[in-house]
């Protein structure tokens, strides 16, 4: 089983010894080894950890994913290698694209996969209840067929600039995010306090929980995926451009968002393995850590299980983590006109 190292300890030092990295923390004789071979994620979330530079070398060596990060899980670095994948051409024509109808036509198809998991994931959490809360159950399906209706009107916009459609397609979207999101607000516990999505600086235990989840995890394996393909992070379409936003990033993470995160988080929850108690620190720290550092470690291996997990998509059995990495590639192919682009989404 692959390991994940956290580093989030003022004074832990991540070093390199043949194929092993090793970590120390300062003052304790305690050393701890790790064969390369056997990690798959290394996460730096504090100020105060050392790391060497025969480390991070080790790390591209074998392909693991070193993410710098704010305790609240957001990168502000990933650690990539200068040898990277993809044609120039596929780069010159992402740019074309932004003014003529496939960057619409992009910007639904990510919105439709986000919106079809939304709603295939409530109308299966509806079956589940059918027996034991006939009145959730008949809201959740309910629920999820209003999300239909709205990807339907999404589906049906039509334009060949995406600065002329964004706001309509948001504002559709947000309609949808409505619903979803109070139905997950009636699936959780009430003692979690959760009462409705938020974003950035959330300090509520499930909002916590998911901010860290996309930021932490997804962000970084679709940036991962977006490099290899060669195309740029920073031009999207659903998202506006902004500087230093890696708008295209955060467009691929859509697909995703719901089948990585929304359903391992709510499945930890309502299964107890993470008690609603027990999320928050006890002391929350002026540098950002809102989650206790035992529920951070038990929501990684979880979410790396759920990457690692197989699901069928478009005819295709692979792993979670394999059609992060094909969805760019698939987006390639689109944008050179060899292909239409199907997002991801999975039944229920």
């Amino acid at each position: 089983m692959f390991v994940n190292l956290v580093l989030d300890d003022f004074g832990l030092s991540l070093g390199k010894h043949r194929n092993r990295f090793y970590v120390k923390k300062k003052g304790k004789e305690e050393v701890k080894e790790f064969v390369a071979d056997d990690v798959e994620l290394i996460v730096c979330c504090s100020s105060g950890v050392n790391v060497s530079s025969s480390a991070l070398e080790l790390a591209v060596e074998n392909n693991i994913q070193v993410v710098f990060a704010k305790y609240s899980g957001w990168p502000y670095a990933v650690l990539m290698p200068t040898s990277l994948t993809g044609s120039v051409r596929a780069r010159r024509e992402q740019f074309l694209a932004y003014n003529d109808n496939r960057g619409v036509v992009l910007a639904k198809k990510f919105i439709a996969g986000k919106l079809v998991n939304q709603s295939n994931f409530l109308k299966l959490m509806a079956k589940n209840r059918r027996q034991t809360d006939p009145k959730l159950s008949e809201k959740l399906y309910s629920s999820g067929k209003l999300i239909d209706d709205t990807n339907n009107r999404i589906s049906r916009e039509q334009g060949d600039n995406i600065d002329v459609k964004r706001q309509q397609i948001m504002n559709l979207e947000a309609e949808a995010a409505r619903h979803y999101w109070d139905c997950v607000r009636q699936i959780l516990p009430v003692e979690l306090g959760f009462t409705g999505r938020i974003t950035r600086g959330a300090t509520d235990s499930f909002n916590a929980m998911l901010n860290f989840g996309y930021q932490s995890v997804l962000f970084s394996e679709v940036w991962k995926a977006v490099s290899y393909a060669g195309l740029d992070f920073y031009a999207g379409y659903l998202h506006a451009d902004r500087s230093g936003k890696p708008s295209l990033v955060l467009d691929m993470m859509e697909e995703f968002r719901q089948q990585l995160v929304d359903r391992t988080l709510i499945g930890l929850i309502t299964k107890n393995v993470i008690k609603p108690n027990e999320i928050l620190a006890d002391n929350p720290s002026t540098d950002g850590r809102v989650l206790r550092k035992e529920v951070v470690q038990v929501m990684l291996n979880s979410l790396r299980e759920r990457l690692d997990s197989a699901v069928m998509f478009n005819g295709q059995k692979g792993t979670m983590k394999s059609f992060i990495r094909l969805q760019p590639r698939c987006m390639v192919r689109f944008l050179l006109k060899e292909s239409e682009y199907v997002p991801f989404c999975l039944g229920w």
